[in-house]
């Protein structure tokens, strides 16, 4: 396996290895190194090897299409790995490094797997260091859709995360469907009954209705539309929590003192362990991402989570979520960046009629059905296909 990123944490790529790891599968894992873990780390059938990038190095990865540095480097360590033992496929988390990843399975003939946990390129637009000067002069968007749509097509077996996602990618890039692959980001229920506060806990007894926000508090990511919609209900008896951080973490708490906002409350980042503590304290989760490509074709971790504590959740009606809560009845739909649909949303969870049902459905369909306990084995049965065609 190939991961851009420091390992761990990384739910989704721990989830996998966990699986393969059950199904008797040797892994080698090659990822970055920092935060002062050991260059290499064994657990069993689990091998880590964790690599050393400079500064000047790291930097140049946002440049990869237009300088040779990153992709050299990374050609040059994965090979080293790939020399030293006998290996039967290559395993590539995100897009970066389908280019470099592709001429090893190539060489040294062996299948590439591709798993996209997201769409880049189309991410890529709303970065900050991407829209603003300079690197809106140096990094080109388009240039990474091309570089996404070129090296897609190489690889042997591609893994997305919804079927949103993988209609996106027949339709645009006219990929065989046998190859792809629907891997959700489930929570694997063993892992998450690990966070989970003592069962026996109950909510705290309040006189307010709280809607919680989990994760990055990118923009992009809808937290404005929290703020606003907190303005207009500030003389309501409901509160907002959000948790977690992003490099936009100072503009939204100036824009909530802006505004005096006293019903929103900022945790910044905390324990995961912490986290689910607060969120099963609190009535209603929120997902209310800003509509593009990428938000579209996804789900995120935390609807999962909120699920899990039995939290209806509000979703924008970016497409893949939007769909599923319609489907399962496990919350309600607002249009993205409408504070007023928001608002109105909100309002008729918080009536005990509408809550219950919802609740009761949120935690069924986690605990019951969407769970990675019961998609996991459409890995294993991937790796299965591969072995018998090479």
């Amino acid at each position: 396996m190939v991961l851009e990123n420091s390992f761990p944490p990384d739910e989704r790529v721990e989830n996998e290895i966990d699986i393969l790891l059950k199904n008797g599968f040797q892994i080698t894992l090659a990822c970055t190194k920092r935060g002062g873990k050991t260059e290499t780390e064994e657990k069993g059938s689990l091998k880590i090897r964790r690599i050393s990038l400079s500064k000047f190095i790291y930097k140049s990865g946002a440049l990869a299409l237009e300088l040779p540095f990153y992709f050299n480097f990374w050609k040059k360590q994965l090979s080293k790995i790939l020399n030293e033992d006998s290996f039967d496929a290559i395993h590539l988390h995100d897009l970066p490094l389908v280019k470099v990843c592709a001429g090893l399975s190539a060489k040294y003939k062996l299948p590439l797997i591709c798993d996209y946990h997201e769409n880049r390129p189309e991410i890529m637009k709303m970065y900050h260091h991407v829209q603003s000067f300079p690197g809106s002069w140096l990094i080109s968007v388009n240039r990474w859709l091309k570089y996404q749509v070129k090296e897609t097509q190489k690889a042997d077996r591609l893994i997305l995360v919804t079927d949103e996602a993988k209609d996106y990618y027949i339709n645009n890039y006219n990929i065989d469907p046998r190859k792809i692959t629907i891997l959700p980001n489930y929570i694997a229920l063993d892992r998450f009954r690990k966070l989970i506060p003592d069962p026996d806990l109950q909510p705290a007894n309040h006189d307010y209705f709280t809607v919680v926000y989990f994760g990055d508090t990118g923009l992009r990511r809808g937290t404005l539309s929290i703020l606003e919609a907190a303005d207009k209900l500030r003389d309501r008896n409901l509160r907002f929590l959000i948790i977690g951080t992003s490099s936009e973490q100072k503009l939204l708490e100036n824009e909530s003192a802006d505004l005096n906002l006293d019903n929103v409350t900022f945790t910044g980042w905390i324990a995961p362990s912490d986290a689910m503590k607060m969120i099963s304290m609190a009535d209603a989760g929120i997902c209310p991402f800003l509509r593009n490509i990428h938000h579209d074709t996804t789900y995120a971790n935390k609807m999962f989570q909120y699920m899990a504590l039995g939290k209806p959740v509000i979703v924008s009606d970016c497409t893949a979520q939007a769909n599923f809560v319609k489907r399962e009845n496990c919350g309600l739909v607002f249009k993205a960046g409408n504070a007023d649909d928001l608002c109105d949303r909100v309002i008729k969870l918080s009536s005990r009629k509408e809550y219950d049902p919802l609740s009761r459905n949120a935690a069924a369909c986690v605990t019951e059905k969407y769970n990675w306990e019961n998609y996991g084995s459409r890995l294993i049965e991937l790796y299965s296909g591969l072995q018998k065609n090479y």
